[in-house]
């Protein structure tokens, strides 16, 4: 009776103590499982803004990887500047969201100046209206500029083809003819402004919805 109250005994201390390192064990890997959803989702969204290369989800997969885990799923797009990832690690799963602020990684210029008049018309009644809401990160470009841009962009890229996703060649660029500006700030504020002041402003670049252009300046069908 007393060896098997003492066997009894041993086996509640053995299950007691299985218990706390298997709970330690499943701490251990949530932890993990958190730090690679952390480190998958900036991953992601560093590649997915107007400052990456678009390989968001191929960022985020090798991110979770490294990190010992297996993306499962990320909410993320190609221009977003928020994006949401799913990481599982040893059967753990754990979400995260990044966010980044593209404005203020890229200096505004704030002005209209150099723009065809009619869309510095149309610009300037917008940025009057949502008062400093929305501002011009770039405007009018000279050809040097434009050059530069092309240069840091085949830099980053790696060839001319990817760099033509998110920066036109010189001499191809509706900003050095005054047609484009680039605006930051409240984006959905500034469409809801332009519909609201039937502004002559449109977003011909699926990838790049910071970019707007007159319209009509792409042809009579352009809206």
């Amino acid at each position: 009776m007393t060896l098997l109250a003492g066997s009894i005994s041993v086996l509640l201390a053995l299950l007691v103590a299985f218990a706390g390192a298997l709970e330690a064990g499943r701490g251990a890997a949530r932890s993990r499982a958190q730090i690679a959803a952390d480190a998958a989702a900036l991953a992601a969204v560093a590649e997915s803004s107007p400052i990456g290369r678009g390989v968001h989800l191929y960022e985020a997969r090798r991110f979770a990887e490294a990190n010992g885990g297996e993306l499962l799923s990320c909410l993320c797009y190609r221009g977003a500047d928020a994006v949401q990832v799913e990481v599982e690690v040893a059967g753990e799963r754990a979400t995260s969201r990044a966010a980044l602020d593209a404005d203020l990684l890229m200096p505004s210029t704030g002005t209209s100046e150099g723009l065809n008049p009619l869309l510095a018309q149309a610009v300037d009644r917008l940025l009057s209206a949502t008062e400093g809401a929305v501002h011009v990160v770039s405007g009018f470009r000279t050809s040097n500029e434009q050059a530069r841009l092309w240069d840091e962009a085949l830099d980053r890229y790696g060839n001319a083809e990817d760099a033509d996703d998110w920066v036109a060649p010189p001499g191809h660029s509706r900003h050095e003819s005054g047609l484009a500006v680039d605006l930051g700030g409240d984006l959905d504020l500034a469409l809801r402004t332009i519909e609201s002041l039937g502004l002559p402003l449109y977003r011909p670049l699926g990838n790049e919805p910071w970019h707007f252009e007159l319209v009509g300046s792409r042809g009579p069908d352009a809206v």
